[in-house]
């Protein structure tokens, strides 16, 4: 943890943005008109590793589901079901004791898959980190502009960035047109900044010549040097952080463990207490499946059913205030808790911009109620049917019938700025014409331009 932390604060210390460019080009081995030569770069390549970040000490879903079937009350619970059928096989008169083995088995099998099932719903955190990674960049390798996969870009990489595009890694940015980056992914702050090649801070977070791995291009065109990549980058760095992260014990978890030591204990010494004691009285045999009994009466079956139902009915009523409850025994955790730090922008809130008033027809309309979120709390209120409350959903103050309100919102979606990034491939034009030519693709020439008859 302690080398994750001093990785992470090592970011201010960075001086590579407030170099001259001779010096850059010279440190990285390359040039901003030719870039890298393809030779150098599968050198640097296999050097500095692909430009991916790679997640630490995952562990496979089927490693997960043993675990939550596995915990310290569950163990308890399979010990007592396999207790159940040993005093079933010494004695098969009755078969109180197999039906009793078959129900805690049961139960303990269908708790625990509740619990993955809650747990796996919970989204990595690397995979939301890896959202961030395009898949392709545009670089200039030996002189020539081509296309690359962004995960075989190395350190002294030249690339060109366009409004649209998703940094691909940490750049130094040498030359800028307008250009414009969104650092919400990487710091909260929902503001474009403008990117500017010749303007330099000593704190790398807020100098304009530096554009992040992960952030967005918003506008404008720029061109750069990566010089750092990978686990390496900003954002790398505090993925690595957050996978760092030490987990302690909750309250719940101690209490209920503190309970099952207890409880095992007097189960135990009831058990064999009364073992010894009926060895005066009853044979062996008959005195082995009452000690068994005994232990088994003393494990509270019912127990980790009830608390895993309890804390998954909270989750859900939880989930339909949009909180993600990635595990379980935190929902008990957040009622312990007197204080919450956190960053407010893109965490407690979602980094997007809320309407709160309309002004059109010469009234100002209150639109602070959603009308998705409002359809969808009034579906839950009808699902409940008669102990629903259709009447207690907030209802929005304007009609998206209304004339006015319709022209405003047309007016709003045809002003917003937007990036058209698609680019189809030479086979996909090809076969988009035979079809609108109704010809089949494989007749087609395989080389049209734009000037051609056909394409036109």
């Amino acid at each position: 943890m302690k080398d994750a932390v001093d990785s992470t604060e090592a970011i201010r210390q960075w001086e590579d943005h407030m170099w001259e460019l001779s010096k850059l080009e010279g440190n990285l081995n390359t040039s901003k008109e030719k870039g890298l030569t393809e030779d150098l770069a599968s050198q640097k390549l296999i050097e500095f590793g692909e430009n991916i970040l790679t997640e630490k000490g995952a562990k496979a879903w089927y490693v997960v589901f043993i675990e939550e079937q596995t915990g310290f009350f569950s163990l308890l619970l399979w010990f007592g079901s396999f207790l159940c059928f040993i005093g079933y096989a010494i004695d098969n008169s009755a078969p109180d004791n197999l039906y009793l083995g078959i129900v805690l088995a049961v139960v303990v099998f269908i708790t625990g898959c509740f619990s993955y099932a809650q747990t796996s719903k919970a989204a990595s955190l690397m995979a939301d980190f890896k959202n961030f990674i395009p898949k392709m960049a545009v670089c200039i390798r030996d002189g020539k502009e081509r296309e690359v996969e962004a995960r075989l870009l190395v350190p002294g990489d030249v690339i060109k960035l366009k409004g649209g595009d998703n940094i691909p890694a940490d750049t130094i940015l040498f030359a800028t047109n307008e250009m414009k980056v969104n650092n919400a992914s990487l710091t909260g702050e929902s503001e474009d900044l403008l990117r500017q090649a010749d303007a330099k801070l000593a704190n790398v977070f807020e100098s304009p010549n530096v554009a992040f791995f992960g952030t967005q291009c918003t506008n404008g065109t720029g061109i750069g040097i990566v010089f750092r990549t990978g686990d390496t980058t900003c954002i790398g760095r505090i993925a690595t952080l957050t996978q760092s992260a030490e987990s302690a014990e909750t309250p719940l978890s101690i209490e209920i463990e503190r309970f099952i030591m207890i409880i095992s204990a007097v189960a135990f010494t009831l058990g064999i207490s009364f073992f010894l004691f009926g060895l005066s009285i009853y044979d062996i045999i008959t005195n082995l499946v009452f000690a068994i009994g005994i232990i088994v009466a003393n494990v509270p079956e019912g127990l980790l059913a009830t608390v895993t139902v309890s804390l998954a009915l909270t989750a859900k009523r939880m989930a339909k205030k949009f909180v993600l409850v990635k595990n379980l025994e935190s929902v008990e955790t957040l009622g312990s808790t007197s204080c919450i730090c956190s960053d407010k922008t893109g965490t407690l809130t979602q980094n997007r911009m809320t309407l709160s008033q309309m002004f059109y027809d010469l009234k100002i309309v209150n639109c602070s109620v959603n009308w998705e979120i409002m359809k969808r709390l009034t579906k839950i209120e009808e699902d409940k049917k008669e102990n629903g409350n259709v009447g207690g959903v907030e209802k929005p103050g304007y009609d998206v019938d209304d004339p006015g309100f319709r022209t405003l919102v047309d007016t709003i979606a045809l002003s917003t700025t937007s990036f058209f990034s698609y680019e189809p491939k030479k086979e996909d034009i090809i076969g988009q014409l035979a079809k609108d030519l109704k010809r089949d693709a494989k007749t087609m020439p395989k080389d049209i331009k734009p000037d051609d008859e056909l394409y036109a």
